[in-house]
């Protein structure tokens, strides 16, 4: 182990001797707090290369915020990276604290815990920002819908009351997006943060940053400047544009019985259509894999801003499409989604022809 991780590791046991944890106050569990010390013992942090963004696309006209966006993506990243090292170091070993909307719905206390240091860093570098994180919104789609409305709304009023130089953003953030899969142990979860600017009252993601820190995979991307994978620069891979050699994730909803059946007569529908399907229960993580040309396309019902935000500019900026279940174009506010991956001659194909066959088999509605 390198020398900084040894002295990390000291701290770490130093400040639970004196009942703080470096990852936290008091009000940590006990059992929490020892658990993060014996851990850290066993798991040096991986290193990864922070993203250095290309100059903006010649199609870009308008950078949507005069804000420094090198400097926004760096804090995202190393808010991730911060999160990430609890996140590696409690996964699989620690227990649910709490359920929201029902028994499959979780929450750790490292759910709490990773939005707590993620939101600190962030209101370090940007205090006049606002934060939205699930962990600060009631169950359920009517609440995450209206804690979505009232950011937006805030900031539009914020945009109205200043000039035109007014650079205020909405950070969107999953602290741990597949909390279900990190309470097992499962590799298949990851930290979300999506980075939103008002215009107009209409909200448009400016950057992105999604991180698994068992994969160590850091996706990050800024609008018009490009998706990068631990700082390098996303090469342009086409994916099929013929359905039946598309890999296609499935979202698997708990939010209703109604949502539930309609995922499930999706995977009947598209079963025999598609190379494959696969059900990863995190939208943040799919979405990064849609973007790399993992997976060609993903659809998915009643998501919530914090599952889609970054996602959604990841995937745009690697050349992707994300469509809403009406055929348009999707938004932070779209709680139904198909994502598709770059396709050649930008026709999205393959979006149409799901979008078509969940119509056909009444998997639109729920």
């Amino acid at each position: 182990m390198k020398q900084s991780a040894y002295i990390r590791t000291f701290l770490t046991m130093l400040s639970i001797a004196r009942g703080i944890s470096s990852f936290g106050g008091p009000s940590l569990s006990k059992s929490f707090r020892r658990h993060l010390a014996l851990k850290s013992t066993a798991q040096p942090t991986p290193t990864i290369t922070y993203t250095t963004l290309e100059p903006y696309n010649s199609s870009e006209t308008y950078p949507h915020t005069p804000r420094d966006m090198q400097k926004v993506i760096r804090t995202a990243e190393e808010a991730a990276l911060k999160a990430g090292e609890l996140m590696r170091a409690t996964s699989g070993n620690i227990a649910v604290s709490k359920t929201k909307m029902n028994v499959a719905d979780l929450v750790t206390e490292s759910d709490l815990e990773c939005q707590r240091i993620i939101k600190e860093l962030i209101q370090i570098n940007f205090p006049a920002d606002d934060f939205l994180g699930e962990e600060d919104v009631d169950a359920g789609s009517l609440a995450s819908s209206k804690a979505l409305y009232n950011a937006i709304a805030n900031e539009s009023k914020d945009d109205h009351d200043h000039d035109h130089d007014h650079d205020n953003l909405l950070w969107i953030v999953d602290p741990i997006d597949g909390t279900t899969n990190f309470q097992a142990g499962l590799c298949m979860f990851c930290v979300s943060i999506g980075i939103v600017a008002i215009q107009n009252g209409t909200p448009i993601v400016v950057g992105g940053v999604i991180y698994n820190p068992i994969l160590n995979e850091m996706v990050s991307a800024a609008r018009g400047r490009g998706c990068y994978l631990n700082g390098s620069k996303l090469g342009m891979k086409y994916g099929s544009s013929d359905l039946k050699q598309a890999l296609v994730n499935v979202g698997f909803p708990v939010s209703s019985e109604s949502t539930l059946r309609a995922s499930s007569s999706a995977v009947a529908a598209l079963a025999t259509k598609v190379r494959g399907i696969r059900m990863i229960a995190s939208a943040s993580q799919v979405m990064a894999w849609v973007a790399q040309g993992k997976l060609n396309a993903y659809v998915s019902w009643d998501l919530n801003s914090w599952d889609v935000a970054a996602g959604m500019v990841i995937v745009e900026e690697a050349g992707g499409y994300i469509a809403n279940f009406t055929g348009g174009k999707a938004d932070i506010r779209s709680r139904d989604l198909i994502v598709t991956c770059r396709e050649e001659g930008k026709e999205n194909i393959i979006s149409k022809q799901i979008y078509d066959i969940l119509k056909a088999n009444d998997c639109l509605e729920y």
